[in-house]
């Protein structure tokens, strides 16, 4: 079978007569009649290729009707603020949409930054010249002090040393990050303190000292580089604002993240949550791939033969808009996904708007292959043939034996036509 973007004519074609003809001779047979409700042997029992392919697509109806739902939702979805510049802001939101407010702005003119030291500049791969052996610092801040150590080896160089003290201070509860700078052209590294709260309150300031050894000497982590400062900033053009912390809300249920100053101000406008992502989309190939695959392989079943028919007959109705998204066929009929398209329609808001589109039309996409997900996994037994079954069904309500319920009769609901759309 070879199927192309546009799902290929001959495929349904051969499908669709193919469950024909087999209705055709089904229905001119000569079946004995149905016994009663109460009649004796009346139970019909499945046989255990049938049991296990009923169950294989309960299961994968059931997931695929899941995951198109959570896609579907995207419509739905609560209403988030957005930043016109997430590096610059970045935004949280919560309750409604703030009634008369189409949009927000904020300028920065400057973030808040912690205290922080820069030590000396030491060639990197050179020894380290102070006390070898169990080095121990402090660091004082706001009061309290954290006191640390570090063991120092001949031959550490004065990189291994640095990082040391910077693992150690980062590991501890000390109130300080540390990391070690590198300067690739001057083969020289640096150690940097800076305090995790920000703002210009003293408590936020720190001193390091050493206990015994001589690491906070040799390493310069004791120099003082700048004070903390606050952060600054205006809200729709108005008085400028002070904040210690860079988290400020702004009103309107929004509370922004301040990440860097910038003379042109950040617009925040309302819109849909948008969370449809490349893994959710690849969670309903797999869940349709594995539907349609045991269906279309169940070849002397007419029922199942129509269920893979009807899926490629909503696959190819809308192959085209699948195509745009980055979904396409295989010669199998199995969907595919191309990543480069995919990863674009989802950058671009085509994915989400794709799913959410076809979730609220009746022949939208979604919509029509949720209701057929829905029904496989509601009643599987409506997608096996009765000549799958053993000696006859119960009716409408009938049981198969295996604690499974039919829910379908042979001579009425059960035809292949009932089932076509």
């Amino acid at each position: 079978m070879n199927i192309s973007n546009n799902l290929s004519a001959n495929l349904l074609t051969s499908l669709y007569q193919g469950s024909m003809s087999m209705h055709a001779a089904r229905m001119s047979r000569s079946f004995f009649p149905l016994p009663s409700n109460n009649a004796k042997g009346s139970g019909s029992q499945l046989g255990a290729d049938g049991v296990g392919y009923v169950n294989n697509i309960r299961t994968s109806a059931g997931s695929l009707s899941s995951v198109l739902r959570e896609l579907s939702g995207s419509s739905s979805r609560r209403i988030v603020a957005i930043s016109s510049n997430p590096d610059g802001i970045s935004i949280q939101h919560t309750g409604s949409k703030p009634q008369n407010i189409d949009s927000m702005t904020v300028r920065v003119n400057q973030v808040a930054t912690g205290h922080s030291n820069e030590g000396n500049r030491m060639t990197r791969d050179a020894a380290f010249e102070g006390t070898t052996g169990t080095n121990r610092f402090s660091i004082e801040m706001g009061g309290r002090t954290t006191q640390l150590s570090i063991d120092v080896k001949e031959g550490d160089t004065n990189r291994d040393v640095q990082q040391r003290m910077a693992n150690a201070i980062n590991n501890s509860n000390a109130g300080v990050r540390a990391t070690v700078e590198i300067n690739s052209e001057t083969n020289t590294s640096m150690l940097r303190l800076k305090s995790i709260a920000t703002g210009t309150d003293s408590r936020n300031s720190f001193t390091v000292s050493d206990v015994s050894g001589d690491l906070v000497a040799q390493t310069g982590a004791n120099d003082f580089a700048r004070e903390g400062q606050n952060a600054i900033y205006s809200v729709n053009g108005g008085a400028a604002r002070t904040s210690q912390s860079n988290t400020v809300f702004i009103g309107s249920g929004v509370t922004a993240t301040l990440k860097s100053a910038s003379d042109e101000a950040v617009r925040i406008t309302w819109g849909r949550e948008t969370s449809v992502t490349r893994s959710d989309v690849e969670d309903m190939v797999k869940s349709y791939n594995n539907l349609f695959t045991t269906a279309a392989e169940r070849t002397n079943d007419p029922r199942a033969q129509n269920l893979a028919s009807r899926m490629l007959g909503i696959a190819g109705t809308h192959s085209n808009s699948l195509s745009s998204i980055g979904i396409g066929f295989d010669s199998s009929g199995r969907m595919t996904i191309n990543s480069e398209r995919m990863d674009s329609a989802a950058e671009s808001g085509r994915l989400d708007k794709f799913f959410s589109e076809n979730s609220g039309r009746n022949f939208g996409f979604t919509n029509q292959l949720g209701r057929l997900a829905d029904s496989v996994s509601r009643n599987p037994g409506n997608f096996v043939s009765s000549s799958q079954f053993g000696i006859g069904l119960m009716g409408n309500t009938g049981y198969t034996g295996f604690g499974m319920p039919t829910q379908f009769n042979f001579f009425s609901s059960g035809s292949i036509f009932d089932f076509m759309m």
